[in-house]
């Protein structure tokens, strides 16, 4: 018994549905698929989106009209009537066809699944256009052309978008450097990782390094993670409990364990019957399709006894031929999942915001990527006349930083690119900076000691180590009345261990050692560089030189007087506010 014509293709809807909803599944309920095409509508430069637009227009519409024209029977290309065989093939080209749809729409807001559907269903568009132009093979050659056309134009306005962007950063060059202590960042982020690890006894929960942020409460730098469940099974049918916060400006490190229930943290999931439900969904659907939350640099804070999450949503400015993201406001969680979008004009005035880098750290970072391009197309590719943003160990660049007033920064240290490894630039960009994009550069005046080559000064001063099972974290700038050094911390291979704190002058090379015995802080590290420093000057020529060391000796002495001060000041408030409902380990 032969099918009929029509039975063959009642698999077709099957496929179709089926395609739709495994799309449902992996991008809750379509809304973070919408998002990322309205992220693009927003946020890509217009011509590039134009382009974009033209060649997924170019993919689509032959595929759609082939199928209305030319029909479904002839599409499936079916060489027997058996129903078995004509099922499957039904099955199979619904499937495919939604798909291909799917991914060529969203082709819209990626150039990479652009080119993943043009190697796809642009085979299929190709054939289609065969066979309504008559089995023209010019008509199909002449389609590809403008493919390719299109392609290789939306290529050089991608490559040139970063040099019209770097048109649109504000730069102010500094004649001085800005004093920043990076001995506060006394504990690198993979040994706060281990000693917040090591203060969970949940077998069903754990922390993910990756998850942690760093903010200040005054002069203490403090790591933060949420206490996420672990493993698919245990994301779908448990929640957070709790986050754990290490203080990282003494060693051994403070961690204050705070265990509760939390509705949503950044790895559960519930399932809805056609989509999986997430925090980055919610907040979504709380914030609006155009706006991008960058989970990456959540922050969590505890006030008033209570536990938040704080997510940065992100809006962009941009033209023709640029785009620079800009810091539109935060997406703030409760304990309860609901969630409170604070916009730009009210960030300064939250509580829970007080203290916080408010520009986060993705965005910093793009800025000043952006700005390497600012010599030019031929500059940037043929001489190399920029800069580079170099990473070391496991936490790259930037580091968030106090400055001697208490204001943020995120600093960058660039060298010159190639087989070059010395520091050229200072660069910070103020945290609290979050109407325009604005860079603050210092130049060094002579060649100094860059993050590359840290960790040679570092092994240098400890050749009886054994390196092989010792780890050198964190390459941390440290500018003391203009003079840069560098903090850099070797701790055991599993981080657990604080084996040393280095603290390398830039200018000379020198190294100030301290190896913790017992409890110390970034006051004791302070010290100790300026014992050091001390110890290695040599005797001053004439009674000028001698007034000018002497001035420099006492300008740090004050400056090491005053974060003493401020640490005293912050203690004896916080004896006197006495909080704790929370459990410290």
């Amino acid at each position: 018994m032969t099918a009929e014509p029509g039975s063959r293709l009642l698999p077709f809807p099957a496929g179709v549905l089926f395609a739709v909803v495994i799309g449902s599944l992996v991008s809750g309920g379509y809304v973070l698929y919408l998002h990322g095409l309205a992220v693009a509508f927003a946020s890509e430069p217009l011509l590039v989106l134009a382009l974009r637009l033209a060649l997924a227009a170019l993919g689509l519409a032959p595929l759609l009209y082939g199928l209305a024209r030319v029909g479904l029977q002839r599409l499936l290309g079916l060489a027997s009537g058996g129903r078995l065989g004509a099922g499957l093939a039904g099955f199979l080209v619904g499937a495919g066809a939604a798909g291909l749809l799917l991914l060529g729409v969203y082709g819209v807001a990626s150039t990479a699944a652009l080119v993943v559907y043009w190697f796809t269903g642009g085979l299929v568009s190709a054939a289609a256009v065969y066979e309504i132009v008559t089995r023209s093979r010019r008509a199909a050659a002449g389609y590809f052309a403008v493919a390719v056309l299109l392609f290789a134009l939306l290529g050089l306005v991608e490559l040139y978008a970063p040099v019209e962007a770097s048109k649109h950063i504000t730069v102010e060059a500094l004649d001085e450097p800005i004093d920043v202590n990076g001995l506060k960042r006394f504990i690198p982020l993979m040994t706060a990782y281990a000693y917040a690890s090591d203060r969970i006894q949940i077998p069903t929960h754990r922390v993910y390094p990756g998850d942690s942020y760093v903010y200040y409460l005054g002069n203490h730098s403090v790591y933060n993670w949420i206490i996420e469940p672990e493993g698919f099974w245990n994301q779908l049918t448990k929640t957070p409990l709790g986050a754990v916060f290490v203080y990282g400006d003494e060693y051994p490190p403070r961690v204050l364990v705070v265990e509760r229930r939390l509705e949503w943290g950044l790895h559960n999931k519930r399932f809805r019957l056609l989509f999986l439900d997430t925090l980055e969904r919610r907040i979504v659907l709380a914030s609006g399709l155009r706006y991008k939350p960058l989970l990456e640099d959540n922050i969590e804070v505890l006030y008033g006894g209570r536990i938040y999450i704080l997510v940065p949503l992100v809006s962009w400015t941009r033209g023709l031929l640029y785009s620079l993201p800009v810091l539109h406001g935060y997406a703030i969680v409760d304990e309860d999942g609901d969630i409170e979008v604070v916009a730009g004009d009210r960030l300064a005035s939250d509580p829970r915001l007080k203290g916080m880098p408010l520009l986060p750290e993705a965005v910093a970072r793009e800025w000043v990527e952006a700005y390497r391009y600012r010599v030019g197309l031929l500059g940037f590719y043929l001489y190399h006349n920029t800069y580079v943003i170099r990473d070391t160990g496991t936490n790259p660049q930037p580091y968030l930083e106090q400055g001697s007033d208490g204001q943020l920064y995120w600093v960058f240290v660039a060298e010159p690119p190639g087989e070059t490894y010395s520091a050229k630039y200072i660069i910070y960009v103020d945290a609290a900076s979050i109407s325009e994009p604005r860079l603050l550069f210092y130049e060094l005046p002579e060649p100094v000691i860059g993050v590359s080559k840290v960790e040679s000064y570092v092994k240098q001063a400890h050749p009886t180590y054994d390196w092989g099972e010792l780890s050198i974290e964190e390459p941390m700038p440290t500018l003391l009345n203009g003079a840069l050094y560098w903090k850099a911390t070797v701790t055991t291979r599993d981080h657990r261990g604080l084996v040393s704190v280095d603290i390398i002058d830039a200018a000379s090379g020198e190294v100030v050692s301290l190896q913790p015995r017992r409890r110390v802080t970034y006051l004791d590290a302070l010290h100790a560089l300026l014992q050091g420093r001390a110890a290695e000057k040599p005797a001053a020529e004439s009674l000028e030189e001698r007034i000018a060391e002497l001035e420099h000796r006492v300008a740090e002495a004050i400056k090491a007087l005053e974060e003493i001060q401020r640490e005293l000041q912050e203690l004896r408030q916080l004896v006197a506010n006495n909080t704790p409902s929370t459990s410290q380990g």
